[in-house]
């Protein structure tokens, strides 16, 4: 008789702490890959700079990723910003001439965290090291 009480008592402790598991339908987006990079461009005598992001999103709702962007780290000091702009579904992209509109020294070893974030806050983050050519 005992022993059925202490089943029956380890039973609802069980159901009192089960925590069912809701499936978040809004997930944080996920950068699939990144590149940075620096090429010498002959049309405006300077090198310009590429950034570049494959964000994936869950439920196939691009739409709901609102922002991506690169910054550039040299050591810990924040360089520079740069937003992308959506091109494709999950491609995003910009460029950039680098004497005209960054401070950028094409060749330095910096480090670039690409950032997606959705409309409800969710965010990835992928760290590469910029292509040089």
């Amino acid at each position: 008789k005992m022993k059925k009480y202490i089943v029956l008592f380890l039973t609802l402790l069980l159901a009192a702490c089960y925590v069912p598991y809701y499936e978040n339908y809004k997930d944080s987006p996920l950068i699939e890959t990144a590149k940075a990079s620096c090429h010498y461009n002959y049309t405006y005598h300077d090198y310009v700079w590429y950034f570049d992001a494959w964000v994936h999103y869950p439920h196939y709702e691009f739409e709901d990723v609102s922002e991506v962007w690169a910054e550039v780290y040299d050591g810990y000091r924040l360089v520079s910003v740069f937003p992308l702009s959506r091109d494709r579904e999950k491609f995003w992209t910009s460029w950039w001439i680098e004497e005209a509109e960054t401070n950028l020294w094409c060749g330095d070893p910096y480090e670039i965290n690409f950032i997606a974030v959705d409309d409800y806050g969710n965010y990835d983050v992928m760290t590469v090291r910029p292509y040089y050519n």
